[in-house]
C-alpha cells in the first residue's frame, strides 16, 4: 500500500481523539442540560424496570448513595470528566476502564430516576471499551463490533416498524407530528415552526411519505451486514436522519452520533 492510500485510514489513537472528544462534547451538553449525577437532586422514584444488571445497582444502592451525598455526586461528576479527559490526552488504558466504568453507574442511575430507558446514551456506553485492551487485534475485533451493533440499531429499528406495519400505516406520520409537538404548537402559535408542523398535520400524504421515507432509510443499514463499501453513506446518513427527526419531532438522538465513526476507514 503505497503513502497516500496509507494516509486515507484513521489510526486507533485518532480514533480514541474523536471517540473521546464527543464523549466530552456529551458530557457538556448533560452538564448544561442540569442532567449529571450531582444535578439529579437526590431523587425518591426509582425505575429499575425488569432490568436484572439495574436491580442489581440498586440492591447495592450504588445510585442511591451517590445521588443522595451532594458531595460524593460532585466528585463522581469530576471523575467523569476526568478520565474522559485523560482518555483524550494520554494512552494509558486505565482512562478508558475507568471512564466505561462510572459511565455505566451514570447510565443506570440517570435511565432509573428519570424513569424511562433511553436509547441514545448506548453508544457512548458502549465506545470506549476497545480502548481498554491493548492487543492491536482485540481492539480491531470490539471495534468491527461495534460497527456491525451500529448497523443492527438501525436496521432492527426498521424491522420492528415493518413487523408492527408502522410502515403501512397512513396516520402513522401525522400522529408523530401531532404527539410531539403538541406541547410546542400550543405555546408558540405565531412561531415559523408551529406553522411547518401544522402545514404537515392538515397535508397527511406529506407526513405518511416523510415517515415512509424516515423508516426506508433506517432498512438501508441492512446494506451494511454485507459491504463496507458504501460506509461513507452510514456515517453521513444517521447525522441526517437525527438532525431531521430533531427539528420535526423533537426527539433528540445525538449522543448516538458517536458509534458513527465505526464506519470511518481505519489503519489495520
Amino acid at each position: 500500500m503505497n503513502q497516500t492510500a496509507h494516509n486515507k485510514f484513521l489510526t486507533r489513537d485518532t480514533l480514541k481523539k474523536l471517540v473521546f472528544g464527543g464523549v466530552l462534547l456529551s458530557l457538556i451538553y448533560r452538564w448544561l442540560a442540569h442532567s449529571l449525577m450531582s444535578q439529579l437532586a437526590a431523587p425518591v422514584l426509582v425505575f429499575p424496570y425488569v432490568d436484572l444488571t439495574y436491580w442489581g445497582l440498586h440492591l447495592m444502592r450504588i445510585p442511591q448513595w451517590i445521588s443522595a451525598h451532594y458531595t460524593a455526586a460532585i466528585l463522581f461528576d469530576v471523575l467523569l470528566f476526568g478520565t474522559a479527559l485523560g482518555s483524550l490526552l494520554t494512552n494509558r488504558r486505565i482512562f478508558p476502564i475507568l471512564f466505561g466504568l462510572l459511565y455505566f453507574v451514570y447510565f443506570v442511575s440517570y435511565n432509573s430516576f428519570g424513569a424511562h430507558h433511553t436509547h441514545c446514551m448506548v453508544g457512548i456506553l458502549l465506545v470506549s471499551i476497545p480502548f481498554w485492551f491493548r492487543a492491536e487485534k482485540t481492539f480491531d475485533l470490539l471495534w468491527e463490533g461495534l460497527r456491525y451493533f451500529t448497523l443492527w440499531v438501525y436496521s432492527s429499528a426498521f424491522l420492528w416498524k415493518l413487523l408492527r406495519g408502522s410502515l403501512f400505516h397512513y396516520e402513522q406520520g401525522v400522529a408523530n407530528f401531532m404527539n410531539e409537538n403538541a406541547t410546542h404548537i400550543a405555546l408558540n402559535p405565531d412561531a415559523w415552526t408551529t406553522g411547518i408542523y401544522m402545514f404537515f398535520i392538515t397535508h397527511p400524504g406529506l407526513s405518511f411519505a416523510a415517515s415512509v421515507l424516515a423508516i426506508l432509510a433506517e432498512g438501508l443499514f441492512i446494506i451494511g451486514f454485507f459491504t463496507k463499501k458504501y460506509d461513507w453513506w452510514w456515517f453521513v446518513l444517521p447525522i441526517i436522519f437525527h438532525t431531521m427527526t430533531y427539528l420535526f419531532i423533537h426527539v433528540m438522538f445525538y449522543e448516538l452520533l458517536i458509534l458513527n465513526l465505526t464506519f470511518l476507514p481505519k489503519n489495520k
